[in-house]
């Protein structure tokens, strides 16, 4: 007699979309992308968001699409990163939605970190997830980011522990469920003088989700906002206690204002100084190119 073997229903791997904001990002899409596109394993689509570029970016990125299927392109007319972000989220089709910037650097096995994170959370503990940024092309980097690390006011990341419960999620290297953007979608802030993923993570846990964060999902970020000088730099970091005071989040508004930014900008300061005799092509000291005109980095 035959006996039937037992069945196990294995649920299916959740797909993930990436969604990549670009404004004149030629430098630094063609890196992106290929990081990205060896992964595809674990990647359903790349959905790169064409935000009025100028320059020859997005001719690279028609090349990547015309190799690979999984990648398309969409454009957002209306200037700014939350309108980019929501027109690539907005069409994205995985069940996962990550979203990343031009200049980011995944590693091999960021994608399939993110799948396997949330195939072993089938409960639906986590809304979000997102993981830390390490710049890449400074000197001194690490040991600025431990500072960072230290003074600010949501840095609750032990290092005993893989995985911690966050208020707000990190822009470089986060990831929602689809139902949740679609949850959440009209409640997100369109200015443009607030930090947008600080204000889709408060938007999560106001709502009841949960933000987790990953120790071990890093990626690299560019430096570039590191080279703005101290006026621009004070401007941009403004923008994250308005992000609190418009949650009314008002301890975390003070800690910010208060604490964060004016110690962040003494950092900034020394770290600038820093930046503008260091050659990134070469990894080496050169106090001619403090006389290199510098530009500050665009705001969102």
């Amino acid at each position: 007699m035959n006996v039937p073997l037992p069945t196990t229903d294995i649920a299916p791997r959740p797909t993930l979309s990436v969604v990549v904001p670009v404004y004149n990002e030629e430098d630094t899409i063609g890196d992106c992308l290929s990081r990205l596109v060896d992964q595809l394993d674990d990647i359903a689509e790349i959905i790169v968001v064409d935000n009025n570029s100028t320059d020859s970016g997005m001719g690279i990125v028609e090349a990547f699409a015309a190799r690979h299927p999984e990648v398309r392109t969409v454009r957002e007319s209306q200037q700014g990163l939350v309108f980019a972000r929501n027109a690539g989220m907005d069409v994205a089709c995985g069940d996962l939605i990550a979203r990343i910037d031009a200049d980011t650097r995944v590693g091999s096995d960021w994608a399939a970190t993110i799948v396997d994170f949330f195939v072993a959370d089938p409960s639906g503990r986590w809304d979000a997830l997102c993981g830390r940024g390490e710049a890449y092309g400074v000197p001194l980097a690490g040991r600025f980011d431990r500072w960072k690390i230290k003074i600010h006011p949501l840095g609750r990341r032990q290092a005993h522990r893989t995985v911690t419960e966050i208020p707000v999620l990190y822009g470089s290297n986060m990831v929602v469920r689809r139902d949740v953007w679609n949850r959440i979608r009209t409640r997100v802030s369109m200015r443009r003088d607030i930090f947008e993923d600080v204000d889709m993570g408060l938007c999560i846990t106001e709502g009841g989700g949960r933000n987790a964060f990953l120790a071990s999902l890093t990626v690299g970020v560019s430096a570039r906002r590191m080279h703005s000088g101290l006026p621009a730099f004070v401007t941009y970091m403004s923008f994250l206690p308005r992000t609190f005071a418009l949650h009314r989040r008002f301890a975390f508004t003070a800690g910010t204002a208060l604490v964060y930014v004016p110690a962040l900008t003494i950092l900034h300061a020394c770290r600038l100084m820093a930046i503008r005799v260091y050659d990134s092509d070469t990894g080496r000291w050169s106090p001619r190119k403090w006389r290199s005109p510098e530009s500050d980095r665009v705001l969102p």
